[in-house]
């Protein structure tokens, strides 16, 4: 991965997880040393890598996000009300505090045919007040990775996702 790619990774990881250097040294672990990062990975969390792959670092950062709770993996047929709970259970929520009463009646009324990402349309349309977007940073699979961030960077978060050959769509 170039400098500028591993820039901007290290810069999501600073933007998603302002207080946890954590996420940004395992990035950074993952980009410039990717065999200490998976011999390290295998022997934390008795994963079976086998070797660095190209997608490595950005696997880093989500798992990292994960972790911290600044992350949910939602699969594309999860229930809206399960969505939601996840969601709410972020720690980057606490922005949003108070304002999930509209929760439970979006769950209720919620058209599975329409989709997760109208459902997460319409969590951005009901956070928004907070100054907080949802963003899935897509995967290229049927999971959702979802994240909330500050709706002052969400521009930032997609310009330097692109710069790591990934895309984000913010909601």
């Amino acid at each position: 991965m170039g400098g500028t790619a591993r820039d901007a990774l290290r810069a999501i990881a600073k933007l998603l997880a302002p207080n946890s250097p954590t996420v940004v040294d395992r990035v950074t672990l993952a980009v410039d040393y990717p065999e200490r990062y998976v011999e390290v990975q295998n022997e934390l969390y008795s994963q079976t890598l086998e070797k660095p792959h190209p997608e490595l670092a950005w696997f880093a950062l989500v798992d990292a996000l994960h972790e911290r709770e600044l992350l949910v993996w939602v699969d594309w047929n999860e229930d809206a009300a399960e969505v939601l709970g996840q969601l709410r259970e972020l720690k980057s929520a606490t922005a949003t505090a108070g304002s999930w009463e509209w929760a439970d009646s979006l769950a209720a009324a919620f058209d599975r045919a329409a989709g997760l990402e109208s459902l997460l349309a319409r969590v951005g349309d009901n956070i928004a007040g907070a100054g907080v977007s949802v963003a899935w940073l897509d995967s290229d699979s049927d999971t959702f990775l979802v994240v909330l961030v500050p709706s002052d960077r969400a521009a930032t978060l997609v310009e330097l996702s692109l710069t790591t050959g990934h895309s984000v769509r913010v909601f």
